[in-house]
């Protein structure tokens, strides 16, 4: 059986980790990782003959024509969250100019990573972005809408991760999940106050999973939310005391009002001051419970315990 060609992107980042895990140790695919830096991949390359690794910068994997011809998957991961005009080059520009390399006759999937927080409760793209999105958010909006258009629309699959946690001692550390030893630092404390928002989280392992689930089956639909149950802050804090043996005796809810005057205060971005008045981050979203793959990383618990291997 001929080995299935997989081009992926973004693979030296904590989603990326995990899904070579899990691809890399499959014969029946031979893997093209793009990477600008190999050493930033934390994985002995030489144990897998499955594995090539493209020593590109994204903005000329285009260039790459005869070997893009010949990919029969596509996972784009790679994205870039600051900066005034990298959002753009990276998460714009690039993915376009690959996907016209692409042969689309042999071409079977393309699975684009982008993010859950461009969509409204009703999994429409949230129109105030134009004005108040970060580049960033702006840049993943644009590239979500032109991938509408683009010829091979019907093969594209789009993933919506929602709050990302992830890393261990072998995986790199996602963002969200990097703020999480500060808040068991201030947990005695910050275990007495709730919050209303709601939000919903995934693993980048349970991503990962998903991910090969959606190259390896065919459900139908092109656009896919990862998250797992949605907790409100406050049951989000609780979770967390638990894992160490604590209980509140009470939760102090913290009126809205204040989180924005912080906001203000601190001048964070006119985004993050939309996303406090939104305040619900629910979303009808697929996971691996619901698929029938195996997890352990689909609650807080769980989430702290990797961490820590």
């Amino acid at each position: 059986m001929t080995a299935q060609n997989i081009l992926i992107t973004g693979i030296s980042g904590s989603v990326g980790h995990y899904l070579f895990d899990l691809l890399a140790n499959d014969p029946r695919y031979q893997l093209y990782l793009v990477l600008r830096d190999p050493a930033r991949l934390r994985r002995d390359l030489k144990q897998f003959s499955n594995v090539t690794v493209l020593p590109l910068d994204l903005r000329d994997l285009h260039r790459q024509k005869e070997l893009l011809q010949k990919m029969d998957y596509l996972v784009w991961i790679a994205t870039c969250w600051g900066g005034y005009r990298e959002p753009w080059r990276v998460n714009v520009y690039p993915v376009f100019r690959t996907l016209r390399r692409l042969d689309p006759q042999r071409i079977k999937k393309v699975l684009y990573f982008s993010t859950a927080s461009i969509l409204d409760r009703e999994h429409r793209p949230i129109q105030a972005i134009r004005e108040v999105g970060t580049n960033y958010i702006r840049s993943k909006f644009l590239t979500h809408k032109m991938l509408q258009y683009n010829k091979l629309r019907e093969k594209i699959i789009t993933i919506f991760p929602t709050w990302v946690y992830g890393g261990d001692s072998t995986h790199p550390i996602s963002h969200a999940a990097s703020g999480i030893p500060s808040v068991i630092k201030m947990i005695r404390w910050l275990k007495y106050f709730t919050q209303g928002v709601r939000f919903q989280f995934i693993h980048c392992a349970d991503i990962a999973r998903l991910t090969k689930y959606l190259l390896e089956n065919d459900r139908g639909e092109r656009e896919y939310v990862f998250g797992n149950q949605p907790l409100t802050v406050g049951e989000f804090l609780k979770q967390i005391a638990a894992c160490y043996g604590q209980k509140p005796l009470f939760q102090i809810r913290v009126p809205m009002v204040i989180l924005q005057f912080l906001a203000w205060l601190l001048k964070k971005h006119t985004w993050d001051r939309y996303c406090l008045k939104y305040k619900n981050f629910v979303y009808d979203t697929i996971n691996c419970r619901k698929l029938g793959l195996p997890t352990d990383v689909d609650t807080i618990s769980g989430i702290i315990k990797a961490l820590n291997q």
